[in-house]
């Protein structure tokens, strides 16, 4: 804003540190700041939305070193005598991971173990009745339904999956449904904690050291609630297809045959690959013995979300500063991009799937959907207005079509986050889609995963450049330079009065 020496404005310093780290009550002190001011609430709001554009800007370059950003600005108060413990703690931190490894080996599996049976809970007092373990806990009289939540890293999953467990059936069955999330056994594991206690210097080296052990929990869990019938939503990229594939398969069968899990991805002496995620069991199901109740197959659901890579960059970053929990930006770009090329391969193999769009700061969405059966664009034809009308089938809301001018945004006030739905399929019917917002799937799913910034995320034309861009119409907006000299003289002026005020 034109300040060139933060002595200036030690006020703004210290507000915009607790802003970017959303520390608690960040938003009252901003707005206490103007409050003698007569416009007051105007400049709140445009401080706000200059700090945003200054994330977004920051951000938006320089990704193989964002480890390096987030360390800056979880720094920011530290004093100078630590970067020699740091600098300390960087050159054995080898021998730390081991170390703490080793001591906490027989610890993390009994924790692990506790985890897995906290996830899967235990029947409501309305299925106590039910003598067959089998048998699915939310209601015997339907098929369980196995809910897939993928997209990128950053796309914007829990926001969206807020949404749906308000929905008429997950209201109701949420509470008995197990939740698969490979980062929730990440966060509760005795190393990743024992480890993150230590700092936030080696966070993405934690986070990549305990990766494989909590995708196994989280896939032991997975195959447990399967096997039992349970209701299961499972929250993850989806980027690896032949895992996702196998997954599906095995949720087609498990009423008939029980599973465990496989061998995994493993890599030959003569450099051929196996990948087997699942195995049948040769016991029988019980189910399928005389006498016993038989087991209704899977409902399988869909629902992604996709979103411009470069604000889900954004969102990791911002994730990674308030909560210490990050990825490496290749990682993440390539979680986005594998998804969406993925995305429509899915869609057959499921019963329903929903695809919802996070780039959004406000509006309502397009009032029309096309038929979609490929990312290329000769397989999209004539545009099809959905009919407006909702039914009742088999105990749970079935959209028999979209109302989209009904307004679905959802704001998450932590992320700014809104939601939109932008395509639709199912059963066997083909993927509708809104016309004018699918292009953000294509362009996903030809990202450069190599990409330094913003603008070597898309070959030309790059989108970032276009109108109607965050970049374009936020970050690099004409009036953004009358809004900073309007803040700046509020700001000067406040700094002033509070300097005067402490002498």
């Amino acid at each position: 804003m034109g300040f060139a020496d933060r002595r200036e404005c030690p006020q703004l310093c210290r507000l915009a540190a607790e802003y970017i780290r959303k520390c608690e009550r960040c938003e009252e002190d901003i707005y206490a700041f103007f409050a003698q001011e007569p416009d007051a609430d105007s400049l709140y709001v445009k401080l706000v939305e200059e700090f945003e554009r200054c994330i977004l800007s920051y951000f938006a370059f320089h990704w193989s070193h964002a480890d390096i950003s987030i360390s800056q600005v979880l720094s920011s108060d530290a004093e100078p005598k630590r970067k020699l413990k740091q600098i300390v703690m960087a050159a054995t931190r080898e021998q730390t991971f081991e170390r703490v490894t080793k001591n906490l080996k027989v610890a993390r599996v009994f924790s692990t173990l506790v985890e897995e049976m906290k996830a899967m809970g235990i029947a409501s007092t309305d299925d106590s009745q039910c003598t067959e373990v089998m048998a699915p806990v939310a209601h015997s009289d339907r098929s369980p339904v196995l809910l897939f939540m993928g997209g990128g890293m950053g796309a914007g999953k829990s926001t969206v999956l807020k949404d749906i467990l308000n929905e008429p059936f997950w209201a109701g069955a949420a509470g008995n449904a197990v939740v698969i999330e490979a980062d929730a056994f990440k966060e509760s594991d005795v190393i990743y904690r024992a480890l993150s206690s230590r700092g936030h210097v080696d966070m993405i080296h934690t986070a990549e050291l305990v990766h494989q052990s909590s995708t196994d929990a989280a896939s032991s869990l997975l195959v447990t609630a399967l096997n039992e019938g349970r209701d299961v939503i499972m929250d993850g990229t989806l980027s690896w297809v032949p895992f996702v594939v196998q997954t599906i398969t095995m949720a087609r069968n498990v009423h008939r045959r029980r599973y465990r899990m496989g061998t995994g991805y493993k890599v030959g002496t003569d450099g051929s690959i196996t990948e087997v995620y699942w195995e049948k069991i040769d016991e029988e199901e019980p189910s399928l013995q005389e006498g016993s109740k038989k087991r209704k197959p899977y409902r399988i659901e869909l629902v992604g979300v996709v979103c411009d890579a470069y604000l889900a960059v954004v969102r990791g970053i911002r994730r990674a500063i308030m909560c210490r929990r990050a990825v490496r930006v290749k990682s993440q770009l390539k979680s986005h991009k594998r998804f969406a090329n993925a995305f429509l391969t899915y869609c057959h193999l499921v019963d329903n799937a929903r695809l919802y769009c996070t780039n959004a700061l406000e509006g309502p969405p397009k009032p029309d959907l096309v038929t979609a059966e490929s990312q290329h664009e000769e397989d999209i034809v004539q545009p099809f207005q959905v009919p407006r009308e909702t039914s009742i089938k088999d105990n749970r809301l079935w959209l028999s079509g979209l109302d989209l001018n009904k307004r679905i945004f959802r704001r998450n006030t932590d992320t700014a986050i809104f939601v939109k739905l932008i395509g639709w399929k199912d059963k066997d019917r083909n993927l509708l889609v809104d016309p004018d917002e699918i292009d953000c799937l294509k362009r996903v799913g030809c990202l450069n995963e190599e990409a330094e910034s913003i603008y070597e995320l898309y070959k030309y034309p790059n989108p970032a450049c276009e109108d109607g861009s965050i970049w374009k119409d936020i970050v690099l907006s004409p009036s953004r330079l009358n809004i900073q000299k309007e803040l700046k003289y509020s700001i000067q002026k406040v700094e002033g009065s509070k300097m005067t005020s402490s002498k």
